[in-house]
Protein backbone atom coordinates (compact mmCIF):
# COMPACT_ATOMS: atom_id res chain seq x y z
CA UNK A 1 0.00 0.00 0.00
CA UNK A 2 1.19 3.65 -1.16
CA UNK A 3 1.82 5.45 2.15
CA UNK A 4 -0.36 8.16 1.11
CA UNK A 5 -2.94 5.74 1.30
CA UNK A 6 -1.89 4.87 4.59
CA UNK A 7 -1.90 8.34 5.53
CA UNK A 8 -4.78 8.76 4.20
CA UNK A 9 -7.00 6.20 5.78
CA UNK A 10 -5.29 7.14 9.24
CA UNK A 11 -6.86 11.11 9.01
CA UNK A 12 -10.25 9.91 7.72
CA UNK A 13 -10.27 7.59 11.16
CA UNK A 14 -9.15 9.75 12.92
CA UNK A 15 -11.62 12.15 12.17
CA UNK A 16 -14.19 9.68 11.85
CA UNK A 17 -13.72 8.68 15.68
CA UNK A 18 -13.13 12.33 16.47
CA UNK A 19 -16.49 13.41 14.94
CA UNK A 20 -18.51 10.34 16.29
CA UNK A 21 -21.53 10.68 17.98
CA UNK A 22 -21.86 9.59 21.36
CA UNK A 23 -25.10 7.41 20.48
CA UNK A 24 -23.27 4.50 20.76
CA UNK A 25 -21.69 5.32 24.55
CA UNK A 26 -23.81 3.95 27.47
CA UNK A 27 -22.53 4.13 31.23
CA UNK A 28 -24.45 1.67 33.39
CA UNK A 29 -28.16 2.27 32.30
CA UNK A 30 -28.21 5.91 30.99
CA UNK A 31 -27.43 6.60 27.19
CA UNK A 32 -27.65 9.49 25.07
CA UNK A 33 -29.71 8.89 21.65
CA UNK A 34 -29.81 11.51 19.00
CA UNK A 35 -29.15 14.65 21.81
CA UNK A 36 -31.78 13.26 24.09
CA UNK A 37 -30.48 11.87 27.81
CA UNK A 38 -32.19 8.31 28.06
CA UNK A 39 -32.14 6.28 31.35
CA UNK A 40 -33.33 3.09 31.51
CA UNK A 41 -35.38 2.20 34.38
CA UNK A 42 -36.86 -1.85 34.06
CA UNK A 43 -38.67 -2.07 31.25
CA UNK A 44 -39.35 1.52 30.53
CA UNK A 45 -37.04 4.53 29.41
CA UNK A 46 -37.08 7.51 30.75
CA UNK A 47 -35.70 10.92 30.22
CA UNK A 48 -32.97 12.57 32.12
CA UNK A 49 -30.99 15.58 32.41
CA UNK A 50 -28.25 17.44 35.36
CA UNK A 51 -27.85 21.30 34.87
CA UNK A 52 -26.29 24.01 36.94
CA UNK A 53 -28.86 26.41 38.08
CA UNK A 54 -27.22 29.22 37.02
CA UNK A 55 -26.77 27.99 33.84
CA UNK A 56 -29.92 25.96 33.12
CA UNK A 57 -29.58 26.32 29.27
CA UNK A 58 -26.15 24.61 28.96
CA UNK A 59 -27.43 20.94 30.29
CA UNK A 60 -25.17 17.53 31.25
CA UNK A 61 -26.41 13.97 30.83
CA UNK A 62 -23.40 11.94 32.52
CA UNK A 63 -20.49 13.92 33.76
CA UNK A 64 -21.15 17.16 36.01
CA UNK A 65 -18.50 19.64 34.58
CA UNK A 66 -17.88 21.11 37.39
CA UNK A 67 -18.04 21.30 41.43
CA UNK A 68 -20.96 23.38 43.10
CA UNK A 69 -24.69 23.29 42.92
CA UNK A 70 -26.41 20.70 40.39
CA UNK A 71 -29.82 19.96 39.53
CA UNK A 72 -30.77 16.07 38.04
CA UNK A 73 -34.29 15.84 36.88
CA UNK A 74 -36.19 12.31 35.56
CA UNK A 75 -39.12 12.69 33.68
CA UNK A 76 -41.35 10.24 32.91
CA UNK A 77 -44.38 9.76 30.56
CA UNK A 78 -46.12 6.28 31.38
CA UNK A 79 -49.11 6.63 33.72
CA UNK A 80 -47.64 3.57 35.51
CA UNK A 81 -44.71 4.97 36.14
CA UNK A 82 -46.62 8.16 37.95
CA UNK A 83 -47.79 5.54 40.24
CA UNK A 84 -44.84 4.03 41.80
CA UNK A 85 -43.40 4.76 44.65
CA UNK A 86 -39.99 6.08 43.10
CA UNK A 87 -36.71 7.38 44.85
CA UNK A 88 -33.43 9.00 43.93
CA UNK A 89 -30.20 8.70 45.26
CA UNK A 90 -26.35 10.01 44.58
CA UNK A 91 -23.42 7.84 46.21
CA UNK A 92 -19.88 8.17 46.19
CA UNK A 93 -18.62 5.19 43.91
CA UNK A 94 -16.49 3.10 45.90
CA UNK A 95 -16.44 0.32 43.71
CA UNK A 96 -18.48 -2.27 46.23
CA UNK A 97 -21.96 -0.52 46.20
CA UNK A 98 -23.87 -4.20 45.60
CA UNK A 99 -21.64 -6.00 48.40
CA UNK A 100 -23.42 -3.08 50.99
CA UNK A 101 -26.22 -3.47 52.94
CA UNK A 102 -26.72 0.15 53.82
CA UNK A 103 -25.50 2.81 51.19
CA UNK A 104 -26.51 5.50 53.87
CA UNK A 105 -22.62 5.90 54.94
CA UNK A 106 -21.69 6.72 51.30
CA UNK A 107 -25.08 8.52 50.32
CA UNK A 108 -24.36 12.22 49.37
CA UNK A 109 -28.30 13.12 48.00
CA UNK A 110 -31.21 11.30 48.45
CA UNK A 111 -35.15 11.67 47.54
CA UNK A 112 -37.20 9.65 49.51
CA UNK A 113 -40.00 7.26 47.63
CA UNK A 114 -42.71 8.91 46.56
CA UNK A 115 -44.79 8.45 43.83
CA UNK A 116 -44.73 11.56 41.45
CA UNK A 117 -48.01 12.10 39.64
CA UNK A 118 -46.65 15.08 37.65
CA UNK A 119 -44.37 12.89 35.95
CA UNK A 120 -41.82 14.90 37.35
CA UNK A 121 -38.40 13.73 40.01
CA UNK A 122 -35.71 16.86 40.62
CA UNK A 123 -33.00 16.16 43.09
CA UNK A 124 -30.81 19.39 43.85
CA UNK A 125 -27.27 19.05 45.37
CA UNK A 126 -24.47 20.84 45.86
CA UNK A 127 -21.20 18.94 45.47
CA UNK A 128 -18.07 20.75 47.20
CA UNK A 129 -15.36 18.10 45.53
CA UNK A 130 -14.67 16.84 42.60
CA UNK A 131 -14.80 12.44 42.57
CA UNK A 132 -16.45 9.66 41.06
CA UNK A 133 -20.33 8.77 41.89
CA UNK A 134 -23.06 6.90 41.38
CA UNK A 135 -27.04 7.62 40.43
CA UNK A 136 -29.48 5.41 41.59
CA UNK A 137 -32.86 5.81 40.61
CA UNK A 138 -35.39 2.84 42.46
CA UNK A 139 -39.24 2.53 41.37
CA UNK A 140 -40.91 0.10 43.22
CA UNK A 141 -44.25 -0.84 42.27
CA UNK A 142 -48.03 -1.94 43.55
CA UNK A 143 -47.10 -5.56 41.99
CA UNK A 144 -44.02 -6.12 42.89
CA UNK A 145 -42.00 -4.34 40.76
CA UNK A 146 -38.95 -3.58 41.54
CA UNK A 147 -36.31 -1.86 39.37
CA UNK A 148 -33.09 -0.22 39.80
CA UNK A 149 -31.64 2.27 37.28
CA UNK A 150 -27.30 2.91 38.20
CA UNK A 151 -25.28 5.53 36.08
CA UNK A 152 -21.84 5.91 37.10
CA UNK A 153 -20.89 9.53 36.67
CA UNK A 154 -17.75 11.95 37.92
CA UNK A 155 -17.70 15.53 38.77
CA UNK A 156 -15.41 17.99 37.57
CA UNK A 157 -13.23 15.16 35.56
CA UNK A 158 -10.17 16.93 34.18
CA UNK A 159 -10.05 15.52 31.20
CA UNK A 160 -13.06 14.74 28.76
CA UNK A 161 -13.98 11.77 27.27
CA UNK A 162 -12.89 12.61 24.12
CA UNK A 163 -9.78 13.20 24.66
CA UNK A 164 -8.17 10.16 23.10
CA UNK A 165 -10.41 10.93 19.70
CA UNK A 166 -8.50 14.13 19.69
CA UNK A 167 -5.43 12.71 20.29
CA UNK A 168 -5.85 9.91 17.59
CA UNK A 169 -7.21 12.65 15.15
CA UNK A 170 -3.73 15.07 16.17
CA UNK A 171 -1.51 11.92 15.48
CA UNK A 172 -3.47 11.35 12.08
CA UNK A 173 -2.72 15.16 10.93
CA UNK A 174 0.85 14.34 12.25
CA UNK A 175 1.41 11.69 9.77
CA UNK A 176 0.12 13.11 6.88
CA UNK A 177 2.16 16.62 7.80
CA UNK A 178 5.20 14.43 8.06
CA UNK A 179 4.37 12.74 4.50
CA UNK A 180 3.85 15.36 2.40
CA UNK A 181 7.08 17.43 3.93
CA UNK A 182 8.84 14.24 3.03
CA UNK A 183 7.16 14.39 -0.54
CA UNK A 184 8.50 17.93 -0.95
CA UNK A 185 11.56 17.58 0.88
CA UNK A 186 12.43 14.54 -2.25
CA UNK A 187 10.56 16.56 -5.08
CA UNK A 188 13.44 19.16 -4.02
CA UNK A 189 16.47 16.56 -4.08
CA UNK A 190 15.50 15.53 -7.06
CA UNK A 191 15.42 18.67 -8.85
CA UNK A 192 18.85 19.57 -7.50
CA UNK A 193 19.84 16.33 -8.82
CA UNK A 194 18.59 17.52 -12.30
CA UNK A 195 20.58 20.55 -12.26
Amino acid sequence: MRPWRICRALAAAGLTLACATPEARARGDLSLIQDVCVLYLGPESVYFSGYNPDKPRRRFCEDVPATGEAVFAVDFAQPHLREMKIDFRIVRDTGDIDARESLDDITVAYAPPKAYAGGSLSLRHNFTERGNFMGLVTADGPHGEHWVARFPFAVSRPYPARTPYYLLTAAALLALLTYFWGQEKGRSKGKDRDR
